[in-house]
Parts: C-alpha cells; structure tokens; sequence
C-alpha cells in the first residue's frame, strides 16, 4: 500500500476493501454489513407487477418457461446441488407469479449479476464461501494476535490518552496526528499497519494511542454523566445557594465514593453542639458600638469592617453576634453564620493531587470564603480514626484546641463535609483559617472558617496550610543505609517556592492559628 494513506486523518474507502474490515477495538471482531434477505426478498417480490402482455391465470408445469424459450430473470431465489453434483438455481421469471419459480441448471443461468447479488444475500450458500470465511477468521486471529503484542502502553501513554480525550480544549491532533477517528476509520488504519510488510514504529504507536483513546472516549461519556449527577446532588443540598461546579479534564476519576456532602457540622456519637448562648449585645450598630458588641465583651476586638472584611490578624479569636444579640441577620458582625456566597468549583488538578477548589470569580483580600464543616467527635474517637488515616495518608481529622489545653473535639471531614473537604493543602496558601463562636459558646467548639489572605483571581485554586500547629512527630524524608531516598506518605507536592516537603511540618518564624492540628 502507498504512503498516502500512512495518515490515518487522511485515510479514504480506498485504504481497503469494504469486504476485508475487521473492527478492532482492543480485542478484533468481523464486522457484518450483510442485508435482511427475507426483507429484501419480500420487498422485491411485492414490487413486481405482471406486464399487461401477461394472464393472471396460474399456469400449468407444462408451460412453465423453458431454456427453449426467451425469458427474463427477475431473481435467483435459492441454489442446491443434486444427488448427482448437478447444480441448480431456483430462479423468478420476470412478469410470472412466484408459483412459476422454476429450477435452472447453472449453465443456462447467464445472468451474473443476478447471482452475485444471491450470493451476497446469502454467503453461506456460496460453494466459495466457507474458504472465504476461513481465510477471513485466520486473518481476523492473526491481527488479534498482533494487536495484543502491540497494546503494552507505558503509564506515560496512558496518561496521554487520558489527556487528549479529557482535555476541555478542541485539541484532537497530537503532533499533526488525528487522535478522535471514527471506528470504521481506526479499522481501515490497523489493517492497514498490520498489512505492511515493513511495520513502522510511530505507526504502531499512533495505532496503540487510537485504541486506547477509543476505549477512554465510552468511559468518558459514562464518567461526565456521573458527575454532573454528583453535582446535582450537591446544588440540591445547597438549594443553589451559591451553585457549585464539578470539573475533571484531567482524568477519568469519578465522584468519590463514601463522601456525604453537609452544609453544616454534625454531631458524631456522644457530642452534643449547644446552639443557646447565654448572653448577647444591646447594640443598635455592632460596629461603631464596639465596646459594647460580642468581640469586646468576649476579650478580643471586632473582627470586621462594615463591608464584612477581616480586620485582625491570623490567630485572633472571632465572636460572632448569636441569637441573642438585639441586632439582625444583616449585622456586619453576622460573616461566616450567613454562609458563603461565593461560586466556587471542586476540579481534578493536574499535579497529582487529587481534587481540588477553585473561584469561578474575584475574591478579595480578608473575605470570608467557606467554612470547613464536617463530623465534630471526641478526641478518643479521633485517636481511633487517626491511626487508620495515617495509614491511608489522608488530611481530613483537625482538632478544636484553640485554648491549648487537652484537646476534647475534632472535626473528621473525610466521609461527610462541604467544598472545604477538597480545598489542598500549601506551604504558599492563599487562606487561612480562623477560630469562630456564634450560637455555640463552648470554647471548646469553634467554627472553623477559612477566609482570603491575600486578593484571589478568577479560577486560582484555594489552599490553605495544613500546619496549623505543629505535630509531635511530623513525618520527613529519611535516607536508607542504602542511600536511597524513602518516600513518605504526606510529601507536599504544592509547588510553592518555599515548599517545607512536607505537609504538616512547620514553617520556621512563623506564627499560625494554633487551634488547628491535623492527624
């Protein structure tokens, strides 16, 4: 075969014949274009009017057209072969009933196009088709065969494939080759290929790469629709307020399995969340009245400004207005127990790290951006799950010891949360988390809401420092008496220029929160 058709973006029905298509689709099956012969067959015969030339009468065998006599063949209905090796085809005789169907001997049958035409419609009567299917089932083993031998992708190439059929962008050519062909043209390509007698590395590889992204195309359709279920879900549960979005243009990865998505913390097994504060404000306006307001009367400052914005530093407690308080819901001192507002998207980074969050729109500096929500539970019940999250490299278990003291609740946000639940972690984070009471007064029982430390733009990913407080014994990189270098389970990968490696140890001069400590 010429080299025109080296390109499979290029290829045309004159790459092969139609009779020799195999469809190949990581395993190789015959593709059959045959007709419906009993409807062809009806359909042809209810077609055929006699000429006006013609009695309707039936006629009797002795009239029965003849090779004597000139006649028109319409369709040759049937074949056989007598006791004798005599060969016969049942032929319709044009403008006569089908009860004038006679047997021909073949060598009177001059009408080749006709008997094509029956040996189209019904291949297995052809005396040649039994060697024709053969040859076609040993052909269709041996490309089977080297497909196999050719299918052994690198993770590299997997993850390619992954690329082009997840990427968001209309990017179907991968160095000038087509990747999205359609089925009938990635079967004309691997005949061809498998046909060569001199096989080409590259065009082995583009065709390894079309049956891959194939295959990755159907998950893909099956993977969208899911999660645009799982986001559904989500927009249910916040009633749209704000709408969340889900994107995955990296992989194939679906929703995660065993997660419950809460607007609010919940109370796990021998925990109870009071929500009746004892006391309240008297003030009439909760920021010019600040002496009188929550934060003063609690030992701290007001955190906010009228428009709602931090105006203390990390570390700082914030008292919220409660049900108490003689103002209304629009109180500036009401931040984080109005909820968010802001539309906000769960992606699949690129990076390796799972998924995570980023802003559909404009953030600015000292906002209230979401709070971290989850299962609030004993420290005993913490320490049990904490084993088994450490085993698992997981960073969803913090601990409520904003008073440093022994700490006596936790939040575990792995099996129920909200979009804090996917918010990564970073050694340059763009938020930070802060201690808020409102309606629960236990200093033991703070809020936990991230608000923006700097301005965010619009599809930035939200990250906040998982080492809020240092842990005992943080996990580093060891070397082995090998001097190979051993990985560890919670290595960072967040790319910040001040990256510490490791995820939960703590930055050198630097003061965080210290009431937020991950397992």
């Amino acid at each position: 075969m010429g080299d025109d058709h080296d390109d499979p973006s290029t290829l045309g029905e004159s790459v092969m014949d139609t009779e020799n298509i195999e469809s190949v689709s990581l395993s190789v099956s015959l593709v059959s274009d045959d007709s419906k012969n009993d409807e062809l067959i009806k359909k042809k015969r209810k077609s055929r009017k006699k000429s006006d030339g013609y009695k309707s009468r039936k006629r009797s065998r002795s009239t029965k057209p003849t090779t004597s006599d000139e006649y028109e063949v319409e369709m040759i209905i049937d074949h056989k072969t007598d006791e004798k090796g005599r060969e016969f085809y049942l032929v319709h005789w044009k403008g006569w009933s089908d009860d004038d169907d006679s047997w021909v001997p073949t060598e009177d049958c001059d009408c080749p196009a006709l008997i094509a035409e029956f040996y189209q419609r019904n291949p297995d009567k052809d005396p040649n088709g039994l060697e024709t299917r053969q040859k076609k089932a040993a052909e269709s083993a041996q490309l089977q065969s080297y497909i196999e031998g050719i299918l052994k992708p690198a993770n590299e190439d997997i993850d390619l494939a992954m690329q082009l059929v997840c990427s968001s962008s209309d990017r179907h050519k991968l160095n000038g080759f087509k990747i999205h062909l359609s089925n009938e043209e990635i079967n004309k390509y691997a005949f061809m290929v498998y046909r060569k007698k001199q096989k080409l590395l590259q065009m082995e590889k583009n065709l390894m790469m079309q049956l891959l992204t194939r295959d990755f195309r159907q998950r893909r359709v099956d993977q969208l629709q899911r999660l645009k279920e799982w986001e559904n879900q989500i927009n249910e549960t916040t009633q749209g307020k704000p709408p969340v979005k889900i994107e995955n243009n990296v992989d194939l990865d679906e929703p995660p399995v065993g997660f419950t998505y809460v607007t609010q913390c919940k109370a796990g097994d021998g925990v109870v969340i009071p929500d009746d504060p004892v006391i309240g404000c008297e003030c009439l306006d909760c920021i010019d009245g600040r002496k009188t307001c929550c934060g003063p009367m609690s030992g701290t400052q007001s955190a906010y400004t009228k428009a709602g914005r931090l105006k203390v530093p990390v570390g700082t407690p914030i008292y919220e207005c409660n049900s108490r308080c003689r103002c209304g819901p629009e109180c500036p001192n009401r931040v984080v127990q109005r909820g968010s507002k802001l539309k906000l998207c769960i992606f699949r980074t690129n990076n390796g790290c799972g998924w995570g969050v980023k802003t559909l729109e404009t953030i600015r500096k000292n906002s209230f951006v979401i709070e971290y929500v989850g299962e609030v539970i004993t420290n005993e019940e913490a320490e049990k799950r904490g084993v088994q999250y450490d085993s698992e490299g997981r960073t969803y278990l913090f601990d409520l010891d904003f008073n440093d003291i022994d700490c006596v609740y936790s939040v575990d946000a792995a099996h129920q949360g909200n979009v804090a639940h996917f918010i990564n972690h970073s050694c340059d984070p763009n938020l930070a988390v802060f201690a808020v009471w409102a309606n629960c007064m236990d200093p033991n029982m703070p809020r936990l809401a991230l608000f923006a430390q700097r301005d965010i733009h619009v599809g930035e990913e939200l990250t906040f420092d998982y080492a809020s407080s240092k842990t005992e014994n943080p996990e580093e990189k060891t070397t082995a008496s090998s001097g190979k270098e051993v990985s560890v389970k919670n290595e960072c990968r967040c790319g910040a220029t001040n990256c510490r490696k490791i995820m939960f140890s703590l930055p050198e001069n630097q003061i965080i929160a210290p009431f937020l400590k991950a397992e």
